[in-house]
């Protein structure tokens, strides 16, 4: 014979479990509502383009200077998987549940890998200090004249590629040109053996010793035959790595 209190406790059971089947299939709703979206304008079919724009956002925001085309590849992550996520959204509803999830998701999973490129790049990426690169003697100069070239960035970088530009330095007078070479080295230090006896327009490849930021001396060794002048500048200099 049941007493009352363990009938009511046995309710009180009943009523419990049903309550937590409940909340589990409603939590188990809302969650398969996340990933696949539940009608053309519900507000879970946005979702996906939503985390992709707002990791498009945060990718513009860590750009940091440099050329363009070596952030194109970072646009595409970004562009392609936002068109795919809005597209989804407004004329999607109708395909299958699978297809819908993995073309949400594997777009803010390309987006995700776009902000972190962006990332690598504002660590690693090339900047251009051609504008900060100066040489500072007055040109032009003769067979093994020393050239300082100071470079300035606030941006670190461990390396440098440094092109220079040679012209005669008394045109119409001279043809030396062609029999001018230059050895090019951090200030202190000996060159390394891909960088000297140059050809105008070669570029150099110098490595800074780790993360380096600030101002730093490069001197440029001339050689060209006796009696020539030469006009060095910097053609471009470019920070990387």
């Amino acid at each position: 014979m049941t007493t009352p209190r363990a009938e009511e406790e046995n309710n009180y059971s009943r009523s419990d479990g049903s309550g937590s089947l409940s909340i589990a299939k409603l939590a188990g709703n809302v969650f398969i509502s996340l990933l696949t979206g539940v009608e053309k304008w519900s507000v879970w079919n946005w979702v996906p383009c939503g985390l992709v724009f707002a990791l498009g956002t945060v990718a513009l925001l860590l750009q940091p200077d440099g050329q363009l085309t070596q952030f194109i590849g970072v646009y595409a992550a970004f562009l392609v998987p936002l068109a795919a996520t809005f597209w989804r959204a407004q004329y999607g509803v109708g395909w299958h549940r699978g297809l819908r999830a993995g073309a949400s998701w594997a777009s803010v999973g390309v987006a995700v890998i776009g902000l972190t490129l962006m990332q690598d790049l504002r660590m690693h990426g090339e900047v251009d200090v051609t504008g900060s690169t100066k040489v500072t003697q007055t040109t032009p100069v003769g067979d093994g004249a020393e050239l300082a070239v100071v470079v300035h960035s606030e941006t670190a970088r461990q390396n440098l590629r440094l092109t220079m530009s040679v012209a005669e330095g008394a045109a119409g007078a001279q043809s030396c040109l062609p029999d001018t070479t230059f050895d090019v080295g951090l200030t202190g230090q000996a060159p390394a053996g891909g960088n000297r006896s140059l050809v105008p327009g070669a570029t150099a490849q110098l490595k800074l010793g780790g993360n380096w930021s600030g101002e730093r001396s490069i001197t440029v060794t001339v050689h060209t035959q006796r009696g020539c002048l030469m006009d060095f500048s910097v053609g471009r200099a470019v920070l990387h790595g």
